[in-house]
């Protein structure tokens, strides 16, 4: 390459065109202010300026980087409390409660009264009088009797032969015997209104409202779909106070049916019913609601 020189105010400077010169490093700053100050001004900045830069970027990409991390790491130092949001559950005390009703006294169906039949009798003279004049009347023939019925008077009439003609006469009650057998075992399941004593849960109706609140528990299934209804469960109290044969009579599913069969098994004993101062076996039929509050 050529060699320039020339001379500028009173400074001669030389330009080397030197294509192994690298324009990114600082060898052409030398050239540039060679015989000039370096101690500031362009030849600092311009020798400074790589290192500048990367210092800028490291700086702009660590603020972007912590932008966006901070809340992350925030999070994780400093979690915030999750609140939940508490589930009442109401149950219904007139549903529990079930309601008794005296039965009903039976009507006594009388009789009919069988209109009497009027049949031909023949009047048979009974006692022998001693009279001054025999005046009595001729007895009836054979044949006069053949259809008839011997009675005090003589009427006509008809009679059939199968029926029976009652021919006592007094003042007097007549009573029929008889027998009759059968087998009972004395564990046969009552419903309610066929006994003289209703069984009952100790502490009464409101004890038993108080056991199923505090028993009782609304599925978590049938609380996400906001269902709601009536489980109607079917039992029976025997004679020691005990609860068995829990049955589901009309349930509305999610869970409620098992729940509410559950906390009646779970039952303490009742008092049993009775017939004639005698336990016996009484079935129950009792509705629970499930209700969400609003």
């Amino acid at each position: 390459m050529e060699s320039l020189s020339f001379i500028h105010h009173g400074i001669k400077t030389k330009t080397m065109f030197n294509s192994s010169i690298n324009v990114y490093k600082t060898e052409w700053l030398d050239i540039v202010f060679s015989g000039r100050n370096k101690s500031y001004g362009a030849y600092a900045l311009r020798s400074q300026s790589s290192s500048i830069l990367n210092k800028s970027l490291l700086i702009a990409s660590s603020a972007f980087v912590l932008f966006f991390v901070s809340p992350m790491v925030y999070d994780k130092l400093f979690p915030e409390e999750m609140v939940a949001t508490p589930v009442s559950k109401t149950i219904v005390l007139d549903d529990v409660i079930h309601s008794m009703k005296t039965p009903e006294p039976e009507k006594k169906v009388a009789p009919e009264k069988a209109e009497p039949v009027k049949v031909k009798t023949v009047a048979v003279p009974s006692n022998i009088v001693v009279v001054d004049k025999v005046d009595l009347p001729e007895p009836p023939t054979m044949k006069d009797m053949q259809d008839a019925v011997i009675s005090d008077k003589t009427q006509d009439g008809v009679i059939k032969p199968d029926l029976v003609v009652n021919t006592n006469t007094g003042n007097g009650n007549a009573e029929t015997k008889g027998t009759e057998t059968g087998t009972a075992t004395g564990n046969e399941v009552v419903d309610l209104p066929g006994v003289d004593e209703y069984p009952e849960f100790e502490g009464g109706m409101k004890a038993w409202a108080k056991y199923i609140q505090r028993n009782l528990r609304y599925p978590y299934e049938a609380q996400d779909a906001n269902h709601q209804g009536k489980v109607f469960i079917s039992f029976v109290v025997e004679k020691d106070g005990s609860i068995s044969n829990v049955t589901l009579v009309k349930g509305i599913g999610f869970g409620c049916d098992e729940e509410a069969m559950k906390v009646i098994k779970k039952s303490p004993l009742w008092k049993p019913g009775k017939n004639k101062g005698t336990p016996v076996r009484v079935r129950y039929n009792m509705p629970i609601s499930f209700t969400l509050a609003n």
